[in-house]
C-alpha cells in the first residue's frame, strides 16, 4: 500500500489490485473457474468491451466442487449483474462500509468509465492493519496481540 501523510485518509487507489483478470460473459464457467485459480483471485469482472457487466465470484461458479453447477454454462449464466463500483478517490473507511453493508467481496475500482484495478475485503483488511500499525508507530507480531485481562470468578475461593 501506498504511504498517505499523517493525517490523510487512505484511498482504494492506493490500494487496489492491478492489472484485473477480466472474464468474458461467453467464457465457459469451467474454464473461468481455471483461469481464477491460475491467476490467484476469487472475483472477477465480466466485461464485453469497455463495459462492466457483473462480477463473478468463486462461489458463483460452484467452487472447487460445483462441477455441475458449471457443467453446460457460461459466465453470464452465473455472473451477479449490476456490479457495485468504486472509485479510486473513494476512502478505504467508506469502501468498508459499503461493503460491509451490500454484504459485497469486492469492489471494482472505475474512473470514467474504465476499469482500473480492483479492492476486496481481504484487501480492505490489510489496509486498516497498515493504518493501525502505522498510527501506533511499530509493527506487532502476533505474539504482540494484547490479549484481554483473565477473568477469575467472585466465587472462586468459595470452592473447596
Amino acid at each position: 500500500m501506498k504511504t498517505t501523510e499523517r493525517g490523510k485518509t487512505a484511498k482504494l487507489g492506493d490500494i487496489m489490485t492491478t492489472p484485473v483478470l477480466k472474464l468474458s460473459p461467453s467464457e465457459p464457467a469451467s474454464d473461468a473457474l481455471a483461469m481464477m485459480r491460475d491467476e490467484g483471485v476469487r472475483h472477477a469482472p465480466v466485461v464485453e468491451g469497455n463495459a462492466i457487466l457483473g462480477i463473478v465470484s468463486e462461489r458463483d461458479l460452484g467452487g472447487p466442487h460445483g462441477g455441475l453447477t458449471r457443467k453446460n454454462r457460461t459466465v453470464r449464466d452465473l455472473m451477479k449483474t449490476n456490479p457495485v463500483l468504486g472509485a479510486p478517490e473513494m476512502s478505504v473507511t467508506d469502501a468498508v462500509v459499503l461493503l460491509r453493508e451490500r454484504r459485497l467481496g469486492c469492489l471494482p475500482i472505475v474512473d470514467a468509465g474504465r476499469l482500473l484495478g480492483i479492492v476486496t475485503r481481504s484487501d480492505l483488511l490489510a489496509a486498516l492493519a497498515h493504518l493501525r500499525r502505522a498510527r501506533t508507530g511499530a509493527e506487532r507480531g502476533a505474539a504482540d496481540v494484547p490479549r484481554p485481562p483473565l477473568v477469575v470468578s467472585p466465587n472462586r475461593d468459595k470452592w473447596p
